[in-house]
């Protein structure tokens, strides 16, 4: 199984490529969570639970 699983990670290429798209997005999320005035967000979604009944 684990043979079967590396066998497509033989291309250096693709694999560099796979690790570029994932670093990417991994620096778009955290830029994403601490972008300007997220904090307000955060601040309003951590009080919901804490609402209602």
């Amino acid at each position: 199984m684990k043979q079967e699983g590396l066998r497509y990670f033989t291309d250096t290429h693709l694999t560099a490529l796979g690790l570029l798209i994932f670093f990417v997005f991994f620096v778009g999320v955290l830029i994403w969570v601490y972008r300007k005035h997220s904090k307000e967000l955060y601040q309003h979604l951590e009080q919901i639970p804490l609402k209602g009944e």
